[in-house]
């Protein structure tokens, strides 16, 4: 012990006489940018085909910004991520080609934001599955970095800076605070970091890993999308930092949006805690992403991974003290004994002064910060029970009742099911309502779903209690999170129109020079505001003006479609590809009427998107559905100075259904009972497995003509009874 007080005291003399004493304060260096605006708006896009798709594209640019992370104003993303029938956007870095991939679900998660990127441009993709319905992208602006801040509250203990560059997997950079972070052994292995690098329900913060070096002149470099994390706001709990010894915060992040994983799959390890044991002559090892300034450490070190160990001497209430070379952007970094690898703090403030404070940390004996161990939220929350389904979820739910979901409930140690308890909650627009389930094998259960509001989009979730009283739901955070599927059964294609036959779209003009809306085959373009051919591949779009370099002068020229009978129709959708591109202002009008033409509602309102895009909207967010609803496509170059040119293509109308769409006898489900039926019909006798391959949209049971609930030879007279005009079922 006298040699160990001998030792502190000569380190006291040279550290009070330092030049690098500083003011003990918090540690954060956080990141710099600007708003950089950006206009754009994808409209409505959506994918008719039978493959995934990029329906829509756009590259932005932040001229010489280091990095960039999008922001958006809009972003919605159809399908089901869960099925695999989603769209999504990919953003690609231009610089070292960094791709993140979000789709609804992880775009929520980021709210409104991104990963970082590194460089000043990045390609957006929005890739739709097919007939997933519509998705829109929306931005105005978004962020780019500057130049990176030195932090605040450096503490290099000691005439030079002895931190050592180090790869620790359980040490991450908290961004855009500029703090450290730290998985640990908890249940769901979430993170530990300094009160005032986080707040309560924050949003936007990210955890990166596997943190590059920055440039030579100290710019930061961010890991791929593969790296960065987004932190769940309902996950924090934080004391906001208050003060020496009194400055905590515990948090979560969703699994990653790319790779799928939870930071700590990826990562492989956690630190484990322990509370903090009396000075006894240990070293205490920071590890964390404090700044440099070039001073003692390359610049390409700033806010890197670094670590450095030295004397613990302190240890009074919560507070924590020690020797150790930190910088700005350590506050959060933990606390590690050295001699077992243990964490037994948070590292929040700067200092070097032996006398008065040195470098600070709360210990993790804080009541408060054991309160939040034992009260997780959000994604820390452990897990309660297993809920397996055997069978899958499906997409959609028959409106009129019965739908049926398998679900096994098993344990998770300690939770054991109580049987009988399971429960099914649902919710078709008017609240959750809440159905036991039929146990039918001790803790498995089906679940059947009652009558349902057609075309609802319904929220439901399940949930069983265990044996000690304590009721469990699946998803965890039901109902803040719920599965979803849509009450219908099936979709009806009401219009499919290709544009191959004259099927009533009229041309009216006024005021026009060239470029009247023509049915045609597209020629061969002789400029790139032209359409090359036309989007479906059968040959035949409408375009404005097909003679060599014709485009639109003056106008409007104006597309009307006949009138379609949508009255009673459940949210019918329309659908179209449209081509627009223009040298200079002239856009495209795409208006609907109710009232056969004699009024319009806008729909879009387009410039310059020189490519084919399929946009896909709900009638009935823009008008009330009648027997005389039109769609028309207007455009006009006014004054007629610049290149102009319109396209449509693929329109078509959907509409959903609420019960069986198809008549017995109607094998190919075209509608009519006719000859087209006959090889269909002994097909479904004969291969029943190949009748519906070759036909999905169909039931087997359109082939029971005599409506005893079999298919077999004794359907087959019914069958041409009713194919010669006879009684049909």
């Amino acid at each position: 012990m006298c040699a160990h007080r001998l030792i502190v005291a000569s380190l006291a003399i040279i550290l009070v006489s330092s030049a690098a004493i500083k003011r003990a304060g918090a540690q954060t260096a956080p990141l710099t940018s600007q708003a950089w605006p950006v206009s754009v708006d994808s409209g409505w896009v959506s994918n008719s085909g039978d493959e995934a798709a990029v329906v829509f594209t756009t590259t932005l640019t932040a001229d010489g910004a280091p990095w960039v992370r999008m922001v958006f104003d809009e972003l919605t993303l159809s399908g089901d991520p869960v099925l695999g029938t989603d769209s999504h956007l990919l953003i690609i870095s231009h610089q070292d080609g960094a791709i993140q991939t979000l789709n609804s679900v992880s775009a929520a998660q980021w709210a409104k934001t991104s990963a970082y990127f590194n460089g000043d441009t990045v390609t957006i993709e929005l890739v739709a599955s097919p007939k997933t319905g519509p998705s829109r992208l929306v931005m105005s602006q978004i962020r780019a970095g500057l130049h990176d801040p030195g932090g605040a509250g450096d503490s290099i203990c000691g005439p030079t800076d002895d931190r050592i560059l180090s790869s620790d997997p359980r040490s991450g950079r908290l961004m855009p605070t500029g703090c450290s972070g730290w998985l640990f052994n908890d249940c769901q292995h979430c993170f530990g970091t300094a009160g005032h690098c986080i707040s309560n329900g924050q949003t936007g913060r990210v955890m990166q890993f596997n943190v590059p070096l920055s440039s030579s002149s100290g710019a930061l470099r961010h890991p791929g999308p593969e790296d960065q994390y987004a932190i769940d706001p309902v996950s924090i709990q934080s004391n906001g930092g208050r003060g020496f010894g009194d400055d905590w915060a515990y948090y979560g992040c969703f699994v990653n949006s790319t790779t799928g994983l939870t930071a700590f799959e990826a990562q492989g390890d956690a630190y484990v805690i322990a509370l903090p044991p009396p000075v006894q002559g240990q070293d205490i090892r920071i590890t964390g992403y404090g700044t440099t300034t070039g001073t003692g450490a390359p610049l390409a070190w700033n806010q890197v991974q670094k670590t450095h160990s030295g004397p613990y001497f302190n240890f009074s209430g919560t507070r924590l003290q020690y020797f150790v070379d930190t910088t700005g952007g350590n506050s959060g970094s933990p606390v590690i004994l050295d001699t077992t690898d243990e964490v037994i703090g948070v590292h929040t403030h700067a200092g070097c002064d032996l006398v008065s404070r040195g470098n600070t940390g709360t210990g993790l004996n804080h009541a408060l910060w054991q309160n939040a161990l034992a009260d997780p939220r959000g994604v820390c929350v452990c897990p309660g029970l297993n809920f397996l389904y055997p069978s899958g979820r499906p997409a959609t739910l028959d409106p009129n009742g019965g739908t049926t979901i398998e679900v096994i409930v098993d344990p998770d140690p300690p939770n054991v099911p109580e049987p009988n308890t399971g429960l099914l909650h649902y919710d078709d627009g008017g609240g959750f309502v809440t159905i036991p389930m039929q146990q039918t094998v001790t803790n498995q259960y089906v679940a059947t779903f009652p009558v349902l509001t057609c075309g609802a989009d319904v929220r439901y979730y399940f949930s069983a209690q265990a044996t000690n009283g304590t009721r469990y739901t699946d998803p965890p955070q039901a109902p803040t999170e719920a599965f979803a599927a849509q009450a219908i059964v099936g979709v009806a294609t009401l219009v499919d129109d290709n544009f191959e036959l004259d099927n009533g779209w009229t041309v009216a003009s006024q005021n026009l020079i060239t470029g009247e809306w023509v049915r045609v085959v597209p020629r061969t373009p002789a400029r790139v505001q032209e359409p090359p051919s036309d989007y479906d591949g059968s040959g035949k779009c409408w375009v404005t003006g097909n003679d060599f370099l014709e485009d639109v002068d003056g106008g409007p020229t104006i597309l009307t479609s006949p009138a379609f009978d949508l009255a009673g129709t459940i949210r019918p959708t329309i659908s179209y590809a449209r081509w627009i591109a223009s040298s200079g202002i002239a856009r495209l009008f795409v208006d609907i009427s109710n009232d056969n033409g004699a009024t319009w509602t806008n729909v879009e309102n387009l410039s310059w998107t020189p490519t084919w895009v399929v946009h896909t909207f709900e009638v009935e967010n823009f008008i009330a559905l009648t027997d005389q609803v039109r769609l028309r496509f207007s455009v006009a170059d006014q004054p007629d100075q610049w290149i102009t040119e319109a396209a449509v293509d693929a329109f078509k109308i959907t509409a959903l259904l609420c019960s069986p769409p198809f008549s017995p006898g109607d094998l190919n489900c075209d509608g009519a009972i006719n000859g087209a039926d006959i090889d269909p019909f002994f097909l479904a006798l004969g291969d029943p497995a190949a009748y519906e391959t070759q036909f999905p949209e169909c039931d087997i049971l359109l082939a029971d003509m005599n409506g005893d609930g079999n298919v077999n030879g004794a359907d087959i007279d019914p069958f041409f009874v009713c194919l010669g005009g006879g009684k049909c079922p």
